[in-house]
């Protein structure tokens, strides 16, 4: 997250101070213009050496104050040759002058580039000092632009030290810019959104995030409705990030339709296919799993960076933001190699720039490699011990599992061996009552219990329940009589049960005696006891004797 920030601050301070246009000194409608804070200004980034020539000659001529030379040589050095160091020394040269006033254009200006500087250098505690004291003098002068530019520096900075501090100050940045009667002000407010909606993402907060982005991208539509003039792709541009951190923070949330219209309207701008612009869809992609499409705009990334310097600070940047994508999916093997490349470039940075301080820089790096071993070590060791930590809480958790698996079907075993023995006794009792009545003479016996004689020896002898086609009428055709006198029989002597229920009854009970006496198949079962569907077998047979058939079988061996 702090490159990040570090990349965005550096942005922000080339986009302060960079222009287009590279008009000579031929072109010059006076021959000291050359010499001026304007025309130095839109060419210290292309031309700094020539720059630094001209900031002297300026300063000898008069053309240019102390205090703004010195200002001028600070971002010449900071920005357009990337020498930090420099360029601080002569930031403060402004800013510890005795007698300077502190509400001048130039202390103001050289405050806001130390503070913009500081945040590239990560030095919340300082970059905060500076922009709270720029808040304040800008303030006083009235300089709408500056203060809000300070009030973003200030954000940036709290969000360092804790995030989601700062988030009320970029929010006044923004509503500083908007407040403005300023056209030329307006893009400030886009840039200010943009840095907002990153914080609140990286805060997780994810809903808030993606409405920022949602206002940016109809604020940029405002802007080009109201025929603000912007250097070509520029709305493109701006559409293009605002898309970006909103896909992003839509597939947080979950809202995986959203975050992929927003990736789409993306990839449709024109500054999706800028060799700048195209790689900013990446945290999207990482975040959504989509590890092809990372890999590819990955090594696209490194090829273009390929053609320019390959032992630079930015192109060291490039393998850290590798190894952090790769990081994200999860990918450690690729991490590694991409965080080995950015060391090696690092190294060649640092054989490049060997000057006296040199040895204390080796020293360092030996320090910082030998931390790095030790660390990877440490995790090392710490990755074995939660390995075996895991592997034993498995094997104790493996053995309590089979433990109780196995106290259970001993448990179950038992209830239905216990059930079984029931389920025989009611099975006798109702075969005792059976044969009780037989023996009954039929002149001691009613009508009715002379069918119900009748009915259960016509069960015994011939089984016609094993014929799944039985029915009421088949068993009243067999008996020679009508059904209704059949289920009244049955209705009066077996408390209530109707002929479909009789005859289930008979078919389970020949279930039961084939499940204890045969070895044959459960489905060949079910087909002799009359049952057609092996599900209804199931449930009809689990409802009479609280078990199933399988179940049934196990409890008698």
């Amino acid at each position: 997250m702090k490159r990040f920030i570090y990349f965005i601050a550096a942005m922000a301070l080339l986009a302060a101070c960079q222009e287009k246009g590279l008009p000579t000194a031929e072109e010059a409608s006076d021959a000291d213009s050359i010499y001026s804070y304007d025309f130095i200004k839109m060419h210290f980034v292309k031309e700094p050496e020539r720059c630094l020539g001209l900031i002297d000659t300026a300063e000898m001529k008069g053309t240019m104050t102390q205090d703004s030379c010195n200002m001028m040589r600070s971002y010449v050095y900071n920005t357009g040759m990337q020498d930090r160091k420099q360029g601080r020394h002569y930031m403060r040269l402004v800013l510890d002058r005795e007698g300077l006033d502190k509400t001048s254009d130039v202390y103001i200006s050289t405050l806001d580039a130390y503070s913009t500087l500081c945040m590239t250098e990560g030095k919340a505690e300082e970059t905060l000092n500076a922009a709270l004291e720029g808040i304040e003098l800008a303030r006083q002068r009235g300089f709408k632009r500056q203060e809000a530019s300070f009030y973003a520096t200030a954000g940036s900075a709290m969000e360092l030290q804790r995030p989601g501090s700062g988030e009320a100050y970029l929010r006044k940045a923004i509503d500083i810019i908007r407040s403005m009667d300023d056209a030329g002000a307006q893009p400030k407010a886009s840039y200010y959104m943009s840095l907002l909606a990153q914080r609140l993402g990286e805060n997780k907060k994810y809903a808030e995030g993606a409405q920022v982005c949602r206002e940016r991208l109809a604020f940029i539509d405002e802007m080009e409705q109201k025929g603000i003039k912007m250097p070509a792709g520029y709305y493109e541009k701006q559409r293009g990030g605002a898309y970006c951190v909103l896909a992003c923070c839509e597939a947080e949330l979950g809202h995986m339709d959203e975050a992929r219209r927003a990736a789409e309207s993306y990839e449709k701008t024109s500054y999706a296919k800028t060799r700048s612009g195209q790689f900013n869809i990446l945290p999207y992609y990482v975040k959504t799993g989509n590890k092809a499409r990372v890999e590819q705009l990955s090594e696209r990334q490194e090829e273009l960076r390929q053609q320019d310097d390959t032992i630079s600070e930015i192109y060291r940047t490039l393998f850290i933001n590798k190894a952090n994508l790769y990081k994200a999916l999860g990918d450690y093997r690729h991490a590694f190699e991409a965080t080995t490349r950015a060391s090696v470039i690092q190294d060649s940075i640092m054989a490049r720039e060997r000057d006296s301080k040199a040895e204390e820089y080796e020293v360092k790096f030996k320090t910082q490699e030998a931390e790095m071993a030790l660390k990877e070590k440490e995790a090392s060791e710490r990755i074995h011990l939660i390995i075996i930590i895991a592997l034993v809480t498995i094997l104790v958790l493996a053995a309590l599992l089979l433990w109780r698996i196995i106290v259970d079907r001993h448990r179950l075993n038992e209830r239905n061996r216990d059930l079984y023995v029931t389920i025989q006794q009611m099975l006798e009792k109702e075969k005792e009552a059976e044969e009780a009545l037989e023996e009954i003479p039929e002149t001691a016996l009613s009508s009715t219990q002379q069918l119900y004689q009748r009915i259960v020896r016509l069960m015994k002898e011939q089984k016609p329940y094993t014929d799944s086609n039985m029915n009421r009428e088949s068993m009243a055709l067999m008996l020679g009589t009508n059904y209704n006198l059949v289920a009244d029989a049955i209705r009066e002597c077996t408390k209530g049960q109707s002929i479909g229920d009789f005859i289930e009854d008979w078919r389970l009970r020949h279930a039961a005696q084939m499940l204890v006496k045969t070895n044959e198949s459960i489905g060949v079962i079910m087909e002799d006891s009359g049952f057609v569907s092996r599900s209804h077998f199931n449930t009809s047979f689990r409802e009479r004797f609280k078990m199933t058939p399988s179940e049934y079988r196990k409890a008698i061996r």
